[in-house]
């Protein structure tokens, strides 16, 4: 019986539900489903921890935009003149863009100005240094003007700087940074990239004429085969005395006397003056086996009569003309010289003075830069924001980080492999820079003794002995200061 009564109450508990629910069919379905969701909500299944989820990144907070505190840094040189320029392309219009806003963001102001004359910038430099109030925050330096500031600690090493980034950046010229080393400090930097400097030009026409390819320098250069034998061998064959008349027409070389040692010197791999880290001192390299044998390839070259002489009352670029009038087959020559050789009838091409035998020998041409410098007794502060505009100053403005410096060699060349072949290696760095500038007085001229007759009066180690004796005694002297 009481089994009947509860199925009974349970029958019509269903009932009471089912006519409940009848009731509320008015209400929407959204509310609906928000009871129902409640409802899912209080299920064993809802109290479950959730599953993990991948958190997101933290985004980074960015640096904050370095502040220099409004100082205005100076620049130096020689040659600026007053006012910036008006932009004569849409480039310079938007680098002057860029620069102008980095001033902004970092609250500085940066100007380069003409401190003085050439023949005064070296004293201006020391004298305002040596005083504790430089002229400026960055010297732009003539190589020459660098030895007397190094040699006297006035100079700044550089790589203790960190916005310089020990110079690592690709901005900078690395041969400068390690030229202008000593003792593992670095006294002078540049943002300015190498340039095309010392090699071989030479006359297509006249290779032609005596039976060879007009391209073979490049040919011979490109299978690793252009030396200073190969280099004889052809000054030999195309010095022409075209009638017989005992009379020179054609010479195989035309150059002048101190350039061909020079660019040889540096071909075997070695210069005229070394480093002696235990000592602290540049010292005279001359009498070095390997700068020997460069003296003796233009003693040898010139007594052969392959090289065009001086003639009496000329002017040491007498060579520039006698190549450009079609007299001479090569010329070992600075790439500047190119301009000489632009209306030049006949073709002519430019490759690397040929390596030598020696054992550090190489394909390389000599550089020549201006280095910038900072005085020694900038407060390390102030030095640091100074590396920081500059680095920042010289950076590539958005938009032009391609290069584009080969566009003007191509313009004035005769043929592309002027550029491929020789001009790129040498701006991407294939040289050195001489030590030589690193003494006051010392020169290239006494390694072709061009002050006692030149090449043809004298041997080989006649020569490097004289320019011994006087690279000695100035040496001696500028340590002795």
């Amino acid at each position: 019986m009481r089994k009947t009564k509860r199925i009974l109450s349970v029958f019509l508990l269903v009932i009471m539900v089912v006519a409940s629910l009848s009731a509320c069919g008015g209400k929407n379905e959204d509310e609906s489903s928000a009871n129902l969701e409640d409802v899912a909500s209080n299920s064993p299944e809802a109290t479950k921890a959730p599953e993990a989820t991948t958190e997101p990144e933290a985004t980074p907070t960015p640096e904050p935009i370095r502040d220099l505190g409004g100082i205005n840094i100076i620049v130096g040189d020689w040659w600026t003149t007053d006012g910036p320029a008006d932009p004569k392309t849409q480039k310079e219009a938007d680098t002057l863009a860029y620069r102008e806003k980095l001033q902004e963001d970092h609250n500085f102001t940066l100007t380069q100005t003409n401190l003085s004359s050439y023949n005064e910038y070296k004293e201006i430099f020391l004298t305002s240094t040596m005083a504790g109030a430089p002229e400026a925050d960055i010297f732009i330096m003539d190589a020459g003007f660098v030895p007397e500031p190094m040699k006297q600690g006035l100079l700044y090493p550089l790589n203790d700087l960190p916005s310089f980034g020990n110079f690592e950046d690709k901005k900078w010229n690395k041969g400068i940074s390690e030229a202008y080393s000593q003792n593992g400090k670095v006294y002078a930097f540049s943002e300015e990239g190498y340039v095309a400097g010392l090699g071989v030009f030479w006359n297509k026409r006249i290779f032609e004429e005596a039976g060879l390819e007009s391209d073979l320098l490049y040919d011979l250069q490109a299978k690793g085969e252009w030396t200073w034998d190969k280099f004889a061998e052809l000054a030999k064959l195309l010095t022409k005395d075209n009638n017989n008349d005992g009379v020179t027409d054609i010479y195989g070389i035309a150059t002048w006397q101190r350039e061909i040692v020079k660019a040889a010197v540096f071909s075997n791999g070695s210069d005229y003056v070394r480093f002696n880290e235990d000592t602290g001192r540049y010292e005279n390299n001359q009498m070095h086996d390997d700068v020997l044998a460069a003296i003796e390839l233009a003693v040898d070259l010139y007594k052969a009569g392959t090289i065009a002489p001086q003639p009496e009352g000329a002017v040491y670029t007498y060579f520039v003309d006698t190549f450009a009038t079609s007299q001479a087959a090569m010329c070992p020559a600075e790439w500047y010289r190119n301009t000489s050789f632009q209306n030049m009838e006949d073709d002519w091409g430019f490759v690397f003075f040929p390596v030598g035998p020696g054992p550090n020998a190489k394909m390389q041409t000599m550089f020549y830069s201006n280095p910038r410098v900072m005085p020694a007794n900038l407060n390390p502060g102030r030095a640091d924001d100074v590396a920081f505009a500059y680095s920042a100053w010289v950076s590539d403005v958005p938009g032009y980080e391609e290069d584009d410096s080969l566009v003007e060699y191509y313009s004035v060349t005769r043929d592309a492999r002027v550029v491929d072949e020789t001009i790129r290696p040498m701006l991407d760095g294939q040289g050195k820079y001489s030590l030589l500038y690193m003494v006051q007085g010392l020169s290239f001229r006494h390694g072709a003794n061009e002050d006692n007759g030149g090449l043809g009066e004298l041997s080989a180690i006649e020569i490097a002995e004289a320019a011994s004796a006087i690279y000695e005694s100035i040496i001696n002297d500028f340590y002795e200061e």
